[in-house]
């Protein structure tokens, strides 16, 4: 049995059929909003994406895989994730969810964060640092931000 996504066409003429070859699916889980109950909940999420040396790749992760213990038991942390590609150069991607924007602040003014900058430290290349947040997505200028806001 074929599956296929209908989609209603804008001008009011007849639906379009799209067939399954050429629909696109992104993972709810991915997205920085999340339906729960009968409105949306804003969740904020941090990805740090950085290259280390190959050599280096196996005590940064064991060092990463320690934090996330300490990190998950953090008020309002959603969960962490960490993926390696070793094939990409050593590429570490990091993964933090937290429930709210002044959870993960929290997160960023704390002196625990030191250590995840020590192994980004690490880095081969100037890392990709990215905040998805109810407002929309921001760099390393929101980090800088909610350091200075710390006082």
């Amino acid at each position: 049995m074929a599956i296929h996504s209908v989609v209603a066409a804008v001008d009011g003429t007849s639906p379009a059929v799209i067939p399954p070859e050429h629909q696109t699916f992104q993972r709810v889980d991915a997205l920085p909003f999340e339906a729960r109950g009968t409105g949306f909940v804003a969740r904020v999420r941090m990805t740090v994406e950085w290259f280390v040396p190959l050599g280096q790749a196996r005590p940064i992760t064991q060092a990463l895989h320690s934090m996330m213990v300490d990190t998950r038991r953090s008020h309002g942390c959603i969960g962490c994730s960490l993926s390696t590609g070793i094939r990409d150069q050593g590429t570490v991607r990091y993964m933090e969810e937290w429930e709210s924007e002044d959870d993960l602040r929290r997160r960023l003014e704390g002196s625990s964060f030191a250590n995840l900058a020590a192994l980004i430290d690490e880095a081969t290349e100037p890392p990709l640092v990215e905040f998805a947040l109810p407002g929309g997505v921001r760099g390393l200028d929101y980090l800088e931000e909610a350091r200075r806001s710390r006082g």
